[in-house]
């Protein structure tokens, strides 16, 4: 069910057929000495296709350029600014509308997206759209409390034991373990609680991963991918049979709009 492999028919009787869009947003960024630079939106992206196939649903093609800003000291990292991914989110999902996608949901994959992805869904309320937005915005919100069973009281977070066992199951070849050598190295602004800067992540993550990833493994990947994609599965189905977002959008646009 992936855009990018159907012909131009193929796409059109899925529109047709009333499926949900999916559109999988991602990151080019550094993951540690040891993960792909794109393992963010390859992850989103294969849960995205995985799920797809349990509940119908098109797969639009991933984004991978996303917001980055906080790992711009790093080789390889890519970021777009602000304003350019709010307007390719809206372009993107108003292309998928106009070729009938009426129900587009977002998977985010980047934790460094959540708040731009949050403005975004807001920012369609300013302005009439033929098509409901979802979005699972938080990339770990599936599996937060299987995260935590699985890394027994262990630190996770951005490239840890629990990314890096996904990785390990997905695309094992891809990541090299090797470089790993110790636990990841962590810091602080030493600001009071509830004060933020613009390098919070950088005083903190130094390594940029997070607790231990040489204690990953591709079976407890695969326990985590299963998880995500049966939570993803369920969404879809959700999506699918919702009639109460499309019924509030439309009230709420006529009221704030006046439009009939």
């Amino acid at each position: 069910m992936l855009l990018e492999h159907m012909t131009s028919p193929d796409a059109k009787e899925a529109a047709e057929k009333g499926l949900v869009a999916i559109l999988p947003v991602g990151s080019t960024e550094v993951h540690g000495p040891h993960m792909p630079l794109g393992t963010d939106a390859i992850i989103a992206h294969e849960i995205a296709r995985r799920a797809a196939e349990k509940e119908e649903a098109v797969v639009l093609p991933p984004l991978y350029y996303a917001y980055v800003q906080e790992t711009a000291h790093f080789p390889g990292t890519m970021s777009l600014s602000a304003k350019t991914l709010l307007s390719v989110l809206e372009d993107v999902c108003d292309e998928a509308a106009r070729n009938g996608f009426k129900k587009i949901l977002i998977v985010n994959g980047h934790g460094g997206n959540n708040v731009l992805l949050r403005t975004f869904m807001r920012a369609t309320l300013r302005k009439k759209k033929d098509y409901a937005l979802y979005a699972m915005i938080e990339p770990w919100a599936a599996i937060n409390e299987l995260a935590a069973k699985l890394s027994e009281g262990r630190l996770f977070g951005h490239a840890c034991e629990i990314e890096t066992s996904i990785g390990l199951y997905l695309y094992g070849s891809h990541v090299k373990m090797g470089n790993v050598k110790r636990e990841g190295k962590l810091g602080s602004t030493g600001l009071p609680k509830g004060i933020e800067t613009p390098f919070d992540w950088p005083a903190y993550a130094l390594d940029v991963y997070v607790g231990d990833p040489r204690y990953a493994t591709k079976k407890k990947g695969k326990v985590l991918v299963d998880k995500m994609v049966e939570y993803l599965a369920e969404a879809i189905k959700a999506i699918n049979n919702d009639k109460q977002v499309p019924k509030i959008m439309d009230d709420f646009y006529k009221k704030a709009h006046g439009e009939e």
